[in-house]
């Protein structure tokens, strides 16, 4: 019966290599990455630090929101929050020094990988939202937006990428109008991706004895 927690802490793990992996290809696809990583790609420029890294910075930051916006702050949630920053930055910058001698030069092959790309990321996200184990800050904000603020996930997902996307703009500008990271990917991103994940909500099904395991053994 355990066995349930076993594959629900599996699933959780395998969805945080998911969701990097999804943003390494939309960093290559060079057509536009998620807000939150065109603001961490611009604080690397800034600070000449790893992408990965900046991630982990800027999940640092977006948690005073979330408190201000919850007005709860649970300790261990923190510690599982972060925890999950950094495993993501670790796996993203694996992926990107993995794929770092890779370039896509034909635009119609670019949009090709970073359609996958936002299709995995997408699903990722919507696993691991479910699995609400622990979530890193920037899905953590999301769920915090969508639960205290906004009730309907595609609106709250438009304050979710809102946020960053006006960092990384700043950033932009502050880096000599450097606005790698961002382009029509980023547009698409902030204006679909809220469906793209609620598609996936239904798409993918998550056995209810991995859900809720505890439930599960009280019952059997």
């Amino acid at each position: 019966m355990y066995m349930n927690f076993l594959k629900k802490y599996s699933l959780w793990v395998f969805s945080i290599f998911v969701n990097s992996f999804g943003n390494c290809l939309l960093i290559k696809s060079n057509i536009g990455s998620g807000p939150w990583i065109a603001a961490s790609m611009g604080i690397a420029r800034s600070s000449h630090l790893q992408i990965g890294v900046c991630t982990i910075i800027l999940n640092f930051l977006v948690y005073i929101p979330i408190i201000i916006i919850s007005k709860k702050f649970n300790l261990f949630r923190l510690i599982g929050s972060f925890f999950v920053a950094y495993i993501f930055g670790i796996f993203l910058d694996m992926f990107l020094n993995l794929f770092s001698t890779i370039s896509f030069e034909n635009y119609l092959l670019r949009i090709l990988i970073f359609l996958i790309g936002d299709t995995v990321l997408s699903a990722g996200i919507s696993v691991y939202l479910r699995l609400n184990i622990a979530l890193n800050p920037f899905d953590q904000f999301l769920q915090t937006v969508n639960e205290y603020l906004i009730s309907d996930i595609k609106k709250a997902n438009l304050v979710y990428l809102g946020v960053p996307l006006i960092l990384a703009i700043s950033f932009g500008i502050y880096n000599g109008f450097d606005f790698t990271g961002i382009g029509i990917g980023t547009l698409i991103m902030f204006l679909f991706n809220g469906i793209f994940i609620k598609f996936f909500h239904k798409r993918i099904s998550i056995p209810s004895e991995i859900l809720f395991p505890r439930r599960y053994i009280q019952k059997h």
